[in-house]
């Protein structure tokens, strides 16, 4: 069983991969953004370093992945990443220029197929505000120059690329007004609708952390 993560930057995750291969006794994969040379100098021009970051990260999460995968773990069958190798276009899209587009689709296209789709995709929805808060707050230091324009950008090219997202069942979670981290029951509410998700996509728009005891702030529907 493989589990993939999504969202955009700050959007939390890597804390929830965290949380939910412990919950599931998987194995977590995590990307290595803090390795790529590229990143830093593209926030702040990006245009001058859009290819090599981008092609960092394509090349970095297909060696990651496949070797993931080759290496079979009996005692932790399942495993949960914190991006799905996918991902890579929503970022081509908005970051490069048409030549740069074609060349990384062609690589892209020669990689994929050596990839396993994920067998449920949760997407970690939040409105720009809240991701820059996120951002601002665990002050990592390669993103302190990042655009507030950008992750607005990103923000809606990650919700177009999931409207239209077909290839495994999928779980969209607004995730503006929970903390799954610090409060148990966030986190368990989470579990439940990934155990009721069957197929399709499938949204969950909780109440948040601040709602009143006893009421089911569960609000999940299919699309």
């Amino acid at each position: 069983t493989y589990l993939a993560i999504e969202g955009v930057i700050g959007v939390g995750k890597t804390s929830l991969c965290n949380r939910v291969a412990y919950h599931f006794n998987a194995r977590a994969v995590l990307e290595r953004a803090e390795e790529n040379p590229f990143l830093t100098p593209f926030y702040k021009d990006r245009t001058s370093y859009a290819l090599q970051t981008q092609l960092w990260f394509l090349l970095s999460r297909f060696k990651q992945l496949s070797e993931t995968f080759v290496q079979q773990d009996l005692f932790q069958p399942a495993t949960v990443s914190d991006y799905m190798f996918a991902k890579d276009k929503i970022f081509a899209s908005l970051n490069l220029d048409e030549n740069e587009r074609a060349l990384h689709s062609t690589i892209s296209r020669i990689l994929e197929p050596a990839i396993p789709q994920p067998d449920f995709v949760i997407y970690l929805q939040a409105s720009t505000d809240v991701l820059l808060k996120r951002i601002e707050k665990r002050g990592r230091p390669y993103e302190y120059n990042i655009d507030p324009a950008y992750i607005d950008a990103l923000n809606q090219a990650y919700n177009h690329f999931f409207f239209h997202y077909t290839s495994s069942p999928l779980l969209i979670i607004n995730s503006n007004d929970i903390d799954f981290v610090n409060l148990p029951r966030d986190f368990e509410d989470i579990m439940d609708e990934v155990a009721k998700t069957k197929s399709g996509s499938n949204y969950y728009h909780p109440l948040g952390s601040q709602r009143k005891p006893g009421i089911d702030d569960k609000k999940g529907r299919a699309r």
